[in-house]
């Protein structure tokens, strides 16, 4: 009987699960990427704000860096620097780090240990390197199970000071892939208190090229294009064709191949990034 009771006190006294808000209430619609060229030492302004957004029928509460899913191409030059003047619109705290760069430590979004947690309505100063041409990404650093989730990221472009770098292409075109976890047309609900699945987030049910469920991406026969591939997903690894073309990966993590090589697809785990051409 002492058992039941001491059992009915601690249910009683546990506190209510916080979830994250699902309203979409006043939200303004998130929009596409804008390509941001940033001159050496010059400055762009990022805000994470809150966002709604069409997702197979359903209108969404999620995040976005500058109201755009995903959020800014930044494009830059080699040895290049830059200041990125970040203010935190969410109703929670986040930070941003840049995947890949090498930069300073106290840059580098990991809170605690670089820099302290950025409250909701605070701003931060993020002071940038770009000492090596590829591609790279930015993304949250508190809570990427809710934030990198619902749409915070971005990709940067750091143009190689070699023209000879790459070789000649028509165009170029960033393609984030990720996927989203719906339930009753709804991202499954999120707790405040801690990740529901694994640290880093969940499997989702619903596939996301750039955002959206049904991306298009048109060209002319013949044309050459190179494709810069960033798996933003938490969870899941993709594997990334296109269909009746080999793909030629010039590059990836790490920058240029020293030999580049075909194949019919090119496997990406969470954060990995590759370069390739069609």
């Amino acid at each position: 009987m002492r058992a039941i009771l001491l059992l009915l006190l601690l249910i009683a006294c546990t506190p209510a699960e916080r979830l994250v808000s699902q309203s979409t209430e006043g939200l303004l619609e998130a929009q596409t990427s804008t390509h941001i060229m940033i001159a050496d030492g010059g400055s762009y302004d990022i805000e994470a704000r809150i966002v709604s957004k069409n997702i197979s029928g359903n209108v969404v509460r999620m995040f976005g860096y500058n109201g755009q899913i995903p959020g800014p191409i930044l494009r830059v030059k080699q040895g290049s620097s830059a200041t990125i003047n970040f203010k935190n619109g969410l109703d929670m705290q986040t930070t941003v780090h840049w995947h890949g760069l090498r930069l300073d430590n106290n840059y580098d979004g990991v809170p605690t240990m670089m820099q302290p947690a950025i409250k909701t309505g605070d701003s931060f100063e993020y002071v940038l390197r770009f000492p090596d041409p590829g591609i790279y990404w930015y993304h949250p650093h508190v809570r990427e199970d809710i934030q990198q989730e619902l749409g915070l990221y971005g990709a940067i472009i750091v143009e190689p000071t070699d023209p000879e770098y790459y070789g000649g292409v028509a165009r170029e075109e960033v393609i984030f892939l990720d996927d989203l976890r719906i339930v009753a047309g709804q991202p499954e609900l999120f707790s405040l208190q801690g990740a529901n699945y694994v640290l880093m987030g969940r499997f989702g049910n619903t596939m996301l090229t750039n955002g959206d469920t049904s991306y298009t991406l048109n060209a002319s026969a013949g044309e050459r294009i190179r494709l810069y591939l960033l798996n933003s997903a938490n969870t899941r690894i993709f594997n990334f064709s296109v269909e009746g073309h080999d793909l030629n990966i010039v590059g990836g993590d790490n920058g240029l191949y020293a030999r580049p090589f075909l194949a019919d697809s090119v496997i990406l785990g969470p954060s990995e990034r590759a370069i390739v051409e069609l």
